[in-house]
């Protein structure tokens, strides 16, 4: 690290650090020892008698160690001898020896024996083992794992730029919670979109002066969980020093990142799906702090309408209360207008086909006609149901 030209604060802390390290009583101790059992090792010399033994058992091997003695390697004088028979290409007979660390029985056995011949430089080597078990210095080790992360993570991105999508370095906040994005979009769904050689939407967002809570609304499968997805993406990634997507970006350091997408409701679970959400809701509010950032997507969709909006101002006037941002995808407008902190966000459809998404999601009013088209859809009311009905 010493001959590249760092920037980053962080990598030149952790190059001094290393520095440092280097020269250190333990370092400088760790790295003569070593050097020194390496020497000793090097010394290490061994012949194998390989031979066939009739009185144990058919087809039994029978393998002697022992020490080296200058005796002549006769390897070449055979290649040569042999030469002379050698027609074109011909079948390699030679064995290849494993270069991985892992031994099998008969290289473990071999080695207790080489042991016995060199008995101080193998306890010597116990010794070391044992006084070094836990050698890896902690800062070190985690740079080691944590580094890979980012590096790979620089290369999944550079996916996403050859194909035209922007990054950026957001500014970041612990204190400021007047956030924006421009261009943002989900990582998981650009990738598989690339991947079909379909085209990435992209959005916009932001907040201001008291504005913490955006209710998203729309019709179905129009972007409004990809958004929920991307907004927590982003603060995510800004946290742990990352690239996020988009051109620009200004987000808030939350100390807590709670979600509440649906789950399957599984059989083993005696609770309802309506007590399993509260239950859930309620954890997250007893462990949310004004520091937090909460994420809720279509929560009480298993209740009837009425009882739906009361829990839901119920439950935004609690993250009111305690200033969280917060993304709440729902088919209840009544939300987007709750208080000064709410901001509605649509996701909108083609004018002149209603039928087609968009993908975009902007800041507007709800219209009110996404719960109801959800419900004609269910029930099979839409116009395209009821022409293909009274045509049967």
């Amino acid at each position: 690290m010493a001959a590249v030209d760092l920037k980053a604060r962080g990598l030149l802390a952790f190059r001094e650090y290393l520095r440092d390290y280097v020269k250190s009583e333990r370092f400088i101790s760790l790295l003569t020892e070593t050097e020194k059992l390496k020497a000793a090792l090097s010394t290490v010399q061994y012949c194998l008698l390989i031979e066939g033994r009739r009185t144990l058992r058919k087809n039994a091997i029978g393998i002697h160690v022992r020490k080296y003695e200058s005796e002549k390697d006769y390897s070449a004088e055979v290649e040569e001898t042999f030469a002379k028979f050698r027609q074109g290409a011909v079948k390699d007979y030679k064995i290849k020896f494993s270069t991985g660390v892992e031994m099998n029985h008969v290289e473990a056995g071999i080695l207790d024996l080489v042991a016995k011949l060199y008995p101080d430089i193998f306890v010597s080597l116990d010794h070391y083992c044992t006084i070094n078990s836990n050698y890896l210095n902690e800062t070190i080790g985690l740079f080691d794992r944590e580094i890979q992360f980012y590096l790979a993570y620089l290369e999944h991105i550079s996916l996403f730029r050859k194909a035209g999508l922007k990054f950026c370095y957001p500014q970041v906040s612990a204190a400021c919670k007047e956030i924006y994005s421009h261009d943002g979009f989900d990582m998981a769904l650009a990738y598989k979109l690339l991947t079909e050689d379909s085209s990435v939407v992209c959005n916009d967002f932001y907040l201001k002066g008291q504005e913490r809570i955006f209710v998203v609304s729309g019709p179905n499968q129009g972007g409004k969980t990809t958004f929920a997805r991307t907004f927590g993406q982003l603060h995510y990634l800004s946290a742990i020093g990352c690239p996020v997507p988009g051109r620009e970006a200004k987000l808030f350091l939350a100390d807590r990142l709670f979600t509440h997408f649906e789950r399957e409701e599984k059989i083993q679970n005696l609770n309802g799906k309506l007590q399993d959400d509260l239950l859930r809701i309620r954890a997250i509010l007893n462990n949310a702090t004004p520091n937090s950032l909460v994420i809720m997507n279509e929560i009480f969709t298993s209740t009837t309408l009425q009882d739906a909006v009361f829990l839901s101002k119920q439950i935004i006037g609690k993250i009111t209360e305690l200033d969280l941002l917060c993304v709440c995808v729902t088919f209840l407008d009544e939300l987007a207008s709750l208080n000064e902190k709410t901001v509605s966000l649509v996701s909108t459809v083609v004018l002149e086909n209603p039928a087609l998404r968009t993908y975009k999601i902007i800041r507007r009013q709800a219209d009110g006609l996404s719960y109801a088209l959800s419900v004609a859809e269910k029930y099979g009311l839409t116009y395209n149901c009821l022409k293909e009905r009274i045509k049967s």
